[in-house]
């Protein structure tokens, strides 16, 4: 498969992905993102959407719950509104994972394996090696609530991927994955999951660098 081929694919993945949204009536649903939104959106935040991130945008934008949240849920909406929402939230919603994982750094976290060195014994220090060390590593792009897709490349693919990327679980340290890719978490996140089924773990090559081995 061509990369052309790879990234249409991606964005047929991505659509299909938010069809299946569309039925299942978990969400409010806008018109989709045109691509001057996109290149406005990817302008503004300095950030790129993989082809099924952005076949999932462009096939309807998720703005709001369907219904009001229950008793003891987040009243804060759970999607991004790329097209209408607060600037300030948004880059917020981009810069948890990593001000999150840092958070967890200062408490005492290190990644397992030798990853990052020794541990500075000093607070501080860790926090700034860690920091050092997570600009390299693939951003992540709010999807729903703590759940996050890779961002793509100015390419449209990266390492031969354009579409199957996990959908990750991010709190902290705490990251899962949460789905194969967008058709299998929109089933995991909303549909009925086998609840016998073990927990979708992506392809070799479709695994997220430093993200998916916190995962494990």
């Amino acid at each position: 498969m061509t990369g052309d081929e790879a990234v249409r694919e991606g964005v047929r993945a991505g659509a299909q992905a938010a069809r299946r949204l569309a039925e299942l009536g978990v969400c409010a649903l806008g018109p989709g993102l045109s691509d001057a939104e996109f290149d406005r959106v990817e302008a503004e935040y300095g950030i790129v959407f993989a082809p099924d991130h952005r076949g999932f945008l462009a096939a309807g934008l998720p703005v709001d719950r369907a219904a009001p949240p229950e008793e003891g849920e987040s009243p804060r909406n759970p999607w991004p509104d790329w097209r209408n929402g607060d600037p300030e939230l948004i880059r917020e919603r981009l810069g948890r994972p990593v001000e999150e994982l840092l958070f967890s750094v200062e408490h005492g976290w290190w990644p397992p394996g030798g990853r990052w060195g020794p541990r500075p014994a000093d607070p501080a220090e860790a926090v700034a090696a860690a920091r050092a060390a997570l600009a390299s590593v693939p951003a992540l792009i709010p999807l729903y609530s703590h759940r996050y897709l890779a961002s793509g490349t100015d390419s449209g693919t990266e390492a031969g991927v354009a579409h199957g990327r996990p959908v990750l679980s991010v709190v902290g340290a705490d990251t899962i994955h949460y789905g194969r890719d967008l058709a299998g978490w929109v089933e995991q996140e909303f549909g009925e999951p086998d609840p016998g089924k073990r927990w979708p773990e992506p392809a070799a090559r479709a695994r997220v660098p430093f993200w998916s081995d916190l995962a494990g």
